[in-house]
């Protein structure tokens, strides 16, 4: 499962949540948890970005996003924006604004949880009792 949390360098809660995605990331990762960070800095260099992710020891993945891609998520009203996507692709959950960490888990576990939809495509035939 994906977490995608959107955020931004000036972002004062961001600051506050990236070291909870760290300690998340270390703790679900062997559960299937992949966690990438999209910054949405319009005035930030991305040397800029990698020293806030470097300061903060970011242990995942991080992107530089733009307009058009907080757009396909429905768009992101404020920062940080977190969504968490299950294992067949669609958004479980999704977090606005800075959040206890326990809400974190929370979606995450229901993400972890998630199963895809089977289809007697790729599952086969099933036994009837």
């Amino acid at each position: 499962m994906v977490l995608l949390n959107f955020w931004a360098t000036w972002c004062g809660p961001c600051k506050i949540l990236t070291p909870w995605l760290v300690d998340l990331q270390n703790q679900y990762r062997p559960q299937g948890l992949e966690i990438i960070g999209i910054a949405l800095d319009e005035d930030a260099s991305q040397a800029e970005i990698a020293e806030f992710a470097d300061k903060l020891r970011v242990n995942y993945m991080v992107l530089i996003g733009n307009e058009k891609m907080a757009e396909a998520y429905g768009g992101v009203p404020a920062m940080p924006d977190t969504f968490f996507i299950g294992r067949d692709g669609k958004i479980v959950d999704s977090l606005v604004g800075l959040k206890g960490k326990g809400e974190l888990e929370d979606s995450i576990g229901k993400a972890l949880a998630a199963r895809p939809e089977r289809s007697a495509v790729t599952d086969g035939p099933k036994a009837h009792n």
